[in-house]
């Protein structure tokens, strides 16, 4: 067997180097409640930690995201192949279990064993993979091809056969040595002075009373009392459930047993002389790849998991096309907040909710890089622009995306920065911490980069919000990256065209408008949340007047408040 089957296969990497990425801070994960996301690929609750750590470095590179996207694509293509991998992870923890009695054991024949017992689960490995690979052809991906290829590789290969063959004869050996008989010769005063082993034996005795003994049920195994368990534990008689008993043994009675078990590891030495050979002649067999592949494997099956189960939901999910970084471009069709809809999963018996959520169509083009979103409270701006930084993420990590369609370029620095609770430990108050956060990202953002803004400076007056915030704007058409500034400030919005004709810079301006629904009825125009986020003007006055109707504080609502209460005459018209 060949030694090349024990270099690493990695399929995070498509050449097996980590590259650096753009790399997510712990606010960043907090900012877009990634978290959530990352406890659902992780649906075993064993490698959430592994897994974060590759959404904290997400990659620029459009081969990786490519390499990552295609093994996703075969895994959802071939269902069989995606059991197959899933129950891999555990015969990958059992070797890993084994490996490590293997490595931290010095006695030969504990080594013989634990080495035994690892080749028997890499050849179970091997199998199982093998047979799905056969099974399920038709692969594009160059991550799961060189992973067939290699599992193909060593099943081919003669030394592996032959170790397949030999293996159930080995091992059937080993089972059988499960217990032995000793027999035990005593002087006139009835004390130990000899022992003899009579027998090996391929089943386990039983400890007991003499009076369980009196009533067993004949098994020969049975025995009449316990002799010994293990040196290093004390000896515990249980009486009842609540009375408990111990005993300690003499000197002269922990001498004997551990003669007599040095002894009898002399005679198992012996007995599994015939098998070391067989060991030590695939010695040079190293399993550090296949338990490298335990993350991998672990990320794909539980991505793969999460989009069934999202699409059982009635919510799409789709490959992302991937665009040139330079373009700065993003176009999503059908694009929603995953976070939201792990929230409303919980709130539909059946499972099928997907009508009940809202989703938007996205553009970042020529036409437009920065949005300036304004709407009603609960409008949905916040959902809005987290569904973007989430939908981004997901591309970079080389996941599908929660959209009908999507074409995305790759951004070389993700800035999500919603707003900021003020409290007690902040030296210069909420507008301090914000402007010194908006700084720090402008120190770090390219024009290839993507930032959130959710409500700056909203703790200051409306007019040194709207001047901070439209020179904000400003620096950021300059710079030409892609943003969402989600705002209170309808005046921001209102200047846009000022903004786009005076001030230097590729990425226009476009005023978006969330949460809008206009109906004409009886020649009034009312305003109510529809979630949807689209272009348009922002609508101030009759987000006002919606506000004001919901909470009964109209001027016509606040009159016949009045009125009611008899506190003031008011004339008839």
């Amino acid at each position: 067997m060949s030694l090349l089957t024990n270099e690493s296969i990695n399929l995070i990497f498509p050449h097996g180097i980590e590259m650096k990425g753009v790399r997510l801070t712990e606010q960043d994960f907090n900012e877009l409640e990634l978290n959530a996301i990352i406890h659902m690929i992780d649906n075993n609750r064993k490698h959430f930690n592994d897994i974060r750590n590759i959404f904290r470095q997400l990659s620029y590179d459009p081969e990786t995201i490519k390499f990552r996207l295609d093994i996703i694509e075969d895994l959802l293509n071939n269902f069989e192949l995606l059991l197959c991998l899933e129950e891999s992870l555990s015969i990958i923890d059992d070797m890993r279990f084994v490996s490590g009695k293997y490595s931290s054991v010095s006695v030969d024949m504990l080594q013989t064993v634990s080495r035994l017992k690892e080749l028997g689960i890499y050849v179970d490995f091997v199998k199982q993979l093998r047979k799905a690979f056969t099974e399920k052809a038709h692969l594009k991906s160059e991550g799961l091809i060189r992973l067939r290829d290699r599992i193909i590789q060593i099943s081919e290969d003669f030394d592996f056969k032959n170790l397949s063959e030999q293996l159930p004869k080995l091992q059937k050996g080993l089972d059988s040595i499960s217990s032995v008989t000793i027999g035990i010769n005593f002087d006139a005063q009835l004390n130990p002075v000899e022992a003899i082993l009579v027998s090996i034996n391929d089943k386990r005795f039983s400890g007991n009373s003499l009076l369980g003994k009196l009533f067993a049920s004949g098994n020969e195994y049975q025995g009449v009392s316990e002799l010994y368990k293990n040196p290093e534990h004390v000896e515990t008689v249980h009486i009842s459930k609540n009375d408990t008993s111990t005993y300690d043994m003499s000197p002269e009675e922990t001498e004997l047993r551990r003669l007599l078990f040095r002894d009898l590891k002399k005679v198992l030495k012996n007995v599994l002389k015939p098998i070391q050979p067989m060991v030590e002649r695939y010695s040079y067999l190293h399993f550090n790849w296949i338990l490298s592949l335990e993350t991998d494997i672990a990320f794909y099956v539980g991505a793969v998991k999460f989009i069934h189960k999202l699409r059982d939901w009635g919510m799409p999910m789709c490959r992302p096309t991937l665009l040139p970084s330079d373009e700065r471009k993003a176009h999503l069709k059908g694009n929603y907040n995953l976070n939201l809809a792990l929230r409303m999963s919980t709130r539909y018996e059946d499972g099928k909710f997907g009508d009940h959520i809202v989703t938007n169509d996205v553009i970042f083009n020529d036409h437009g890089r920065i949005f300036i979103l304004t709407g009603p409270n609960s409008g949905g701006k916040t959902t809005y622009a987290q569904a973007i930084g989430l939908t981004q993420v997901l591309m970079q990590a080389g996941l599908y995306v929660p959209c009908v369609e999507a074409e995305i370029s790759p951004v070389d620095g993700l800035y999500p920065y919603f707003n900021v609770e003020e409290n007690s430990n902040m030296e210069t108050g909420r507008l301090g911490v914000e402007s010194k956060k908006i700084g720090e990202i402008f120190q770090n953002a390219t024009p290839n980069s993507l930032i959130l803004l959710n409500e700056s400076f909203s703790s200051t007056s409306p007019g040194e919000s709207f001047y901070l915030m439209k020179d904000i704007v400003c620096a950021l058409k300059l710079l030409g990256l892609r943003a969402v500034i989600a705002t209170h400030l309808h005046e921001l919005a209102e200047s846009i065209n000022e903004i786009n004709s005076q001030q230097a810079g590729e990425s226009k301006l476009i005023s978006m408008v969330a949460g809008i629904k206009e109906e004409i009825e009886h020649k009034l125009t009312e305003s109510n949340r529809s979630y949807k986020v689209t272009p348009g003007k922002p609508q101030g006055q009759s987000f006002a007047r919606d506000i004001a109707q919901q909470y009964g504080i109209s001027l016509k609502q606040l009159t016949q408040t009045i009125h009611e209460r008899n506190l003031v005459t008011i004339p008839s018209e």
